[in-house]
């Protein structure tokens, strides 16, 4: 998998990851955070992580966790 799209980064309730796997084909998302804040990055890169709802989407921390996003939870929250 690459990322040749300008869906280059995920905003997840302020935190800024950095897109580095994505797949129309499966259907998944891998993301990595950044220390980056909403206002580092281009408007037209940055996209809110609830328009991929249907999609498997990994996040990894900063601490290496990684963590697939369930997004009933993720709403409740």
């Amino acid at each position: 998998m690459s990322n040749n799209t300008k869906i280059k980064f995920l905003n997840v309730t302020g935190k800024i990851y950095q897109v580095t796997d994505i797949s129309f084909f499966h259907m998944t998302i891998e993301a990595t955070e950044t220390n980056l804040t909403a206002a580092n990055v281009p408007d037209c890169e940055l996209w809110d992580i609830e328009e991929f709802e249907r999609y498997k989407v990994k996040l990894i921390n900063n601490g290496g966790m990684g963590e697939i996003v369930d997004f009933g939870e993720f709403r409740k929250r």
